[in-house]
């Protein structure tokens, strides 16, 4: 190791490492990075939790903070020195909790996913614990007690899902809530494009005596902006991801809850799940939860919304099925025909330059049918409107209905590039 980097440019001994800029020190791994950020510049990426992370918070996570490990919450750290530290976690928990009008917040979980693992180890703890979760072929999230997921291990575990409609289906969570009794109701959309009526599972929960823990990872940033109904001050836990519609970096997640949950949960999480909080993470979510109160950050979510409608009507302007006939969010859920594998569908748009995921969701008869998840955060974020969202539609009706088989259509292919060529992502300017 010494010896490869003892070549390297500008290289003076151990010292000559750690002042190397990013080129010096892995030539290699820079090239690539590059490469990656040009594929994506050329690309249409629709997938529905991708956002553009600003390039101040960017910048905010690359600072010395990135050296600093901060080990436990403020005013009760066990390493000296961080005074500074500490009022931005208090900056940012405080900031949090404004914005989502919550008891307690904690910043601290490094990925949405540890943060639901944690909340469901601080508020019930027993093996044998009994969850009623929103269905994951309806659009749950794995984590919520799915049983190939940590958060389903010992634990008993039932699900609700949608009417015919594609609607939730509230009578039919009431009916197992009542038939199951479980400790704690667990909703939130993963891949389900509707507004969910967080307040009638409130008052199911209530009915049978269960804790509500409602995941906005989705749609947190259409809370803030006023768009979608807030949850959180009803609700005895909540979590979001730092990333999708809050527009934010990668890898975080902040926890609300009611305070009595507070210590479990600060104690799920470090030292129960992770290490020490990441200062320069921490640091970057402080400016997010000030950002995103501003009058731009609304009208962008307004635009996101707008502009998801638009990619719908495309869409079914080219007559495919939409699950749940259309969308109330930043997702639009398609219905690809039985001709695609999820395999195939990804490598094929992928031809095109278009980014999503295909999942499976529950047609009119439940039967699980092969869809495409679509997203219209960071193609907002880039400038597009709903002419070209409409458009984009359009275009994927068109290679919905070619199936797998057909040759890559060179001219749909250069309108695609073309759309992407000219309207550049505003963070990419450093």
């Amino acid at each position: 190791m010494n010896k490869r980097l003892s070549t390297q440019p500008n290289d003076s001994g151990w010292q000559g490492i750690f002042s190397a800029d990013a080129a010096q020190l892995g030539a290699d791994v820079v090239e690539l990075i590059g490469d990656d950020r040009a594929l994506e510049v050329r690309s249409l990426n629709l997938i529905a939790s991708v956002s553009y992370c600003p390039l101040g918070l960017r910048q905010i996570e690359g600072t010395h903070l990135v050296n600093r490990a901060a080990i436990g919450l403020p005013g009760r750290r066990i390493v000296a020195n961080c005074e500074h530290l500490d009022a931005i976690e208090v900056l940012a928990t405080e900031r949090a909790k404004a914005v989502f009008a919550a008891e307690y917040a904690n910043v601290q979980a490094l990925s949405s996913t540890i943060a639901n693992v944690a909340v469901l180890r601080a508020v019930v703890r027993e093996d044998g614990a009994r969850l009623l979760m929103f269905d994951e072929l309806a659009g749950g999230h794995v984590s919520h007690g799915a049983m190939r997921h940590i958060t389903g291990s010992n634990r008993e575990v039932t699900s609700f899902g949608v009417t015919p409609s594609g609607m939730v289906d509230l009578d039919h969570a009431r009916d197992m809530a009542r038939k199951t009794r479980p400790h704690i109701l667990i909703a939130g959309p993963s891949s389900y494009p509707r507004e969910i009526d967080f307040a009638a599972l409130r008052a199911i929960a209530d009915e049978v005596g269960a804790l509500l823990f409602t995941d906005i990872a989705h749609v947190a940033g259409l809370i803030a902006a006023g768009l979608h109904a807030n949850p959180v001050p009803f609700s005895d836990v909540s979590t979001t991801s730092t990333q999708k519609t809050l527009c934010g970096p990668r890898n975080g997640a902040f926890v609300f809850a009611k305070n009595r949950f507070g210590a479990e949960i600060d104690a799920a999480i470090f030292p129960g799940l992770q290490g020490p909080a990441a200062a320069n993470l921490i640091a970057a979510r402080a400016v997010q939860m000030e950002m995103i109160t501003r009058p731009a950050f609304a009208e962008l979510m307004r635009n996101v919304l707008a502009n998801a409608k638009a990619l719908a009507a495309g869409l079914e302007e080219g007559r495919v099925v939409l699950y749940t006939g259309g969308t109330d969010s930043h997702m639009v859920m398609a219905f690809t025909g039985e001709l695609w594998t999820q395999a195939e569908l990804v490598a094929k748009l992928g031809e095109y330059g278009i980014l999503g995921n295909a999942m499976r969701a529950p047609d009119r008869s439940g039967k699980p049918r092969t869809a495409f998840r679509l997203g219209t955060v960071g193609l907002t974020i880039r400038g597009l409107g709903m002419d070209d969202f409409s458009q984009i539609g359009q275009e994927l009706a068109l290679i919905f209905a070619a199936g797998p088989g057909a040759p890559l259509d060179r001219a749909r292919l250069e309108t695609l590039r073309q759309l992407a060529a000219t309207h550049p992502v505003p963070s990419f300017i450093d």
